[in-house]
């Protein structure tokens, strides 16, 4: 009688690897209030080794931030009307049954620069966009020193 040896031999078909953070935490938690919440750490340290040199940071949890624009106005049913928009060349301001007597406009490009100023002088004004590049605008419409309207704007 003939004996078979069959040897077993484990091949390893792939080796896989995961990675994930990993921290060691003196405190941390969770808050939350009126504003807000947010999650917080302490007493940890992270690296990244992308790149040379290799950087090492506080904390896993990096900060960032949201911010809001907020423009503070008289009524929002002031009946201004402005188009159109997007605008190619000419966006047109109306006031509609609003008084225009004493109103000013403010308009701003995406990063915040007034661009021009004026005054309207008349229930239906043209503003010449023709000379803007494609953008965002905002224009914030004052009356008395008051803002009472702000509108973005695109140009195409």
């Amino acid at each position: 009688m003939k004996k078979l040896i069959v040897p077993i031999v484990f091949i390893p078909l792939g080796v896989i690897f995961c990675n994930a953070q990993q921290s060691i935490n003196a405190s941390g938690g969770n808050s939350s209030g009126s504003g807000g919440s947010s999650s917080y750490t302490i007493g940890q340290i992270d690296y990244s080794s992308k790149g040379s040199p290799v950087q090492i940071t506080e904390g896993v949890q990096q900060p960032y931030e949201i911010v809001s624009l907020a423009v503070s106005e008289i009524s929002d049913e002031k009946n201004i009307s402005l188009y159109p928009n997007p605008v190619k060349d000419v966006l047109f301001v109306d006031f509609n049954e609003e008084k225009y007597a004493n109103a000013q406009y403010i308009l701003f490009d995406s990063q915040g620069r007034t661009l021009k100023k004026g005054i309207f002088t008349q229930k239906k004004t043209e503003l010449d966009f023709s000379t803007l590049p494609q953008s965002v605008y905002i224009i914030q419409i004052f009356q008395d020193s008051k803002n009472i309207k702000t509108f973005k704007i695109i140009k195409k």
